[in-house]
């Protein structure tokens, strides 16, 4: 009798495990357009305006900003005064923060809602061990600045008038040798709603979570099956706190709750039918709890509709 009974429960937690699981979805809605159809991006950069709840489409040399509703409302090319732009992030008071290079010289160029250039935004007071930093990300979250070498593995945290705050060497944080760092890198970096910030390091196949008083957890293992990583690249959190981590090999985004690391979810699949993906890269959500996924082979960005019930 308490064999069977063990076995009842076994079979109970179980079967909640696999309802939690499941009351998970990721909807395709559709991949953001112009009026002439499906923007064919490749593996393009990816931001957003939260309270106009907007995305900036970076490839190339033009960025193309989105409504809510994935159609584009406004574009912006290469502007010899910029630069050619790598990364934009918006400012507090509308403005935007744009992170673009002339010639070997990275610059922070702070620019109104259209893009037109006002001025430069100048990093002051930085520690001397960061006087040849040169970021490729920026990302603005509650009146700060992070700017991010992914191939350092460096944050800088700066106020938006470029006030030195904060610099973070992920790579010493990590207990990583000169090296290791040199062959590993990020593969993709967001800002945490609790104050802190995620990353994944494809050479390790893991995703770290860096908390706002320092403290660093980790999970991920390698491998082809269900919530193994294969090249882990962009990561984003859901407005639930869970971790999204797209898999550029796999072809798949998954899903895993942050307390202990289950897996809840995987999207997308490799292939060339609505909803599907190509090598994806860059992600994000919205403040509609949208996942928004750049792919390769012009597969644009796909647009998924989160909901855990």
């Amino acid at each position: 009798m308490k064999t069977i009974i063990l076995f009842t429960v076994f079979i109970l937690v179980m079967a909640a495990i696999t309802v939690s699981a499941g009351d998970y979805t990721a909807s395709f809605l559709y991949t953001l357009s112009d009026f002439s159809g499906t923007k064919p991006f490749s593996s393009a950069r990816i931001s957003q305006d939260l309270p106009k709840n907007e995305i900036y489409a970076m490839i190339g040399e033009a960025v193309s900003i989105f409504n809510s509703s994935g159609m584009e409302i406004y574009r912006f090319d290469y502007d010899s005064n910029i630069g050619i732009v790598s990364d934009v992030a918006v400012l507090g008071n509308g403005q935007l923060a744009i992170l673009a290079s002339k010639g070997p010289l990275t610059q922070l160029v702070r620019c109104n809602f259209r893009a037109e250039p006002i001025g430069n935004i100048d990093i002051k007071g930085f520690p001397t061990d960061y006087a040849g930093f040169s970021p490729n990300r920026v990302y603005s979250s509650d009146g700060k600045l992070y700017l991010v070498s992914f191939s350092a593995m460096r944050v800088m945290i700066t106020d938006e008038s470029g006030l030195f705050i904060k610099g973070i060497d992920l790579a010493k944080e990590l207990g990583m040798s000169e090296k290791e760092r040199e062959e590993s890198g990020l593969g993709g970096f967001a800002i945490d709603r609790e104050g802190g910030f995620v990353f994944s390091v494809p050479a390790t196949a893991k995703v770290y979570l860096f908390s706002s008083e320092g403290k660093t957890r980790v999970f991920g293992r390698r491998g082809s099956a269900p919530g193994r990583f294969g090249v882990a690249t962009g990561v984003a959190v859901d407005k639930n706190g869970n971790i999204l981590v797209a898999d550029k090999l796999r072809c798949v985004v998954m899903v895993f709750e942050r307390t202990k690391f289950a897996m809840l979810k995987e999207f997308g699949n490799r292939g060339f039918k609505p909803g599907n993906l190509i090598g994806p890269d860059d992600i994000l959500v919205d403040s509609q709890n949208k996942a928004y996924v750049s792919s390769l082979r012009s597969r644009g960005i796909s647009v998924y509709q989160l909901s855990n019930n």
